[in-house]
């Protein structure tokens, strides 16, 4: 029966849930503004290309024969392998799915989902609300980190791992017991991606900083050196077998600096620092003036807010911008926009914290106009490219195909234009042989017929970017 007293206990417990609603509004629609823009279209959107196929298959591989493997891919094409984690985290994704990619779609919108959520609590730890806020509104809803958060490879967990490097070197300031995380993404940046590689001479500085500063307990050491060679064991394994020869890559790539014209290297890579900062802002501006007035804006902010008296976080930060600009600057390789991936959340964390100061009716109308242009970005991208229509483009040519052997080919070179032969395997009919086997055909050399084939299909696209198909005698 309701009593009167039950009664104003539900009323009073409303009330506390519609207060907690009306204080947590802004980081509510944040929220939701994130995992929409993250989920919508899931499939349509993603991109499947090379890259995706790269660790799919080997992905699959794993799941058609599991057996330990040490290295996973080659760290921006330098020779240096990286840990073969992400490979097993697609054998795992594959064998829920059955092989059917569309598990890598959500796994990637929900790595940035994960992502921005740490983002924000890390933002809110060091800082204050209202700076997490900002900043999660910046980077959480950028059109290019959506983009980029729609794809499943190695740089998928760059931004995660930037940021919670980034935490644990302000809390183990104080904390020494943070020196067991620390191990641990210090092993966990081999396995992920090359651009990572400049956190480790902080993160070494870090650990003997805290062992020689706070002396921690001997079993917090042994355990924090138990878990880094644990991450680190299949790297470790491969080196012992290859007289270190990974770890001879860098010292190769040292050397080659001063075969290297600087200032070519500067020139080039200042290039994709703008085009790639000013991408971050708005998405599809093209115009190289446009493009260099925001990159303007952005590096005139940093200087800013450089001067400005710092506390722990906002120092170990300026290490940290700095760090990344350097390090891309005088990187001897190449440098792609996505390598700036991990940077971004710092870059939102330098302007929430000059922007918090702004009143709050000019912050929310200046967040509103730069989030309108992110939003409607995403909602206008085409999904003519995406995993589905791909899947759809397969099942129809699988069916005029009827069965019969085909190599499979692309009018585009495959670099630019792969992915189909793990699409054919999955969702259609496995080609007897492809372009994709002289690049990956080591992976899966029992899947490839040793005479070929009497019918070659041609993938290519139309004029509005559809995919089509050209179904001949192979000759």
């Amino acid at each position: 029966m309701v009593t009167l007293s039950k009664i104003k206990k539900y009323r009073s417990g409303f009330s506390i849930v519609a207060a907690r609603l009306r204080q947590y509004w802004p980081e509510l629609s944040v929220v939701a503004l994130v995992i929409f823009l993250h989920l919508y279209r899931v499939a349509g959107l993603f991109y499947f290309g090379i890259d995706e196929e790269y660790q799919s298959l080997l992905g699959w591989a794993q799941v058609k024969d599991f057996h330990p493997i040490w290295i996973g891919l080659s760290a921006a094409n330098t020779g240096f392998y990286l840990g073969p984690g992400l490979v097993y985290w697609h054998a795992l994704l594959l064998w829920l799915s059955h092989g059917d990619p569309v598990v890598l779609a959500y796994a990637a919108a929900l790595t940035g989902i994960v992502t921005i959520t740490v983002f924000y609590l890390v933002g809110r730890d060091l800082f204050s609300r209202r700076v997490a806020l900002i900043a999660t509104a910046l980077y959480g809803l950028s059109a290019f980190i959506v983009q980029y958060d729609r794809r499943f490879w190695n740089s998928t967990c760059v931004p995660l791992a930037a940021i919670l490097i980034y935490w644990t070197l302000v809390k183990i300031e104080k904390h020494p017991r943070f020196l067991l995380l620390l191990a641990f993404l210090a092993g966990a940046i081999l396995h992920i991606h090359a651009s990572l590689f400049l956190f480790l001479p902080l993160l070494v500085f870090f650990a003997l900083k805290t062992v020689i500063r706070h002396r921690p307990p001997i079993l917090l050491m042994l355990a924090s050196a138990f878990v880094f060679l644990l991450v680190y064991s299949p790297l470790l394994v491969f080196d012992f077998s290859h007289h270190f020869d990974n770890w001879k890559v860098p010292f190769h790539l040292l050397g080659q600096t001063g075969q290297t014209a600087i200032t070519t290297t500067i020139r080039q890579h200042a290039s994709v620092f703008v085009s790639t900062l000013s991408h971050y802002w708005i998405m599809d501006v093209a115009n190289p003036f446009q493009q260099l007035v925001l990159t303007s804006v952005s590096v005139l902010t940093l200087l800013i807010w450089s001067t400005k008296r710092k506390n722990l976080a906002q120092r170990y930060l300026t290490v940290v911008v700095l760090l990344y600009i350097l390090m891309f600057f005088f990187f001897p390789g190449t440098i792609l926009d996505y390598y700036y991936l991990g940077f971004f959340p710092f870059l939102a964390l330098v302007f929430a914290d000059l922007l918090q100061v702004t009143p709050g009716k000019i912050l929310a109308g200046l967040l509103a106009v730069i989030c309108f242009n992110q939003v409607l970005t995403v909602l206008s991208w085409p999904t003519n490219q995406g995993l589905s229509a791909k899947k759809r483009f397969v099942v129809a040519t699988s069916r005029a195909i009827a069965g019969r052997a085909f190599y499979l080919d692309t009018r585009q070179p495959y670099l630019y234009d792969g992915g189909w032969r793990y699409l054919f395997m999955v969702y259609g009919q496995r080609p007897a042989q492809s372009r994709a086997d002289t690049m990956f055909g080591w992976i899966y050399p029992d899947e490839i017929a040793k005479q070929p084939p009497r019918l070659k299909v041609v993938i290519t696209t139309d004029a509005h970017g559809r995919f089509r198909s050209i179904i001949a005698p192979y000759e």
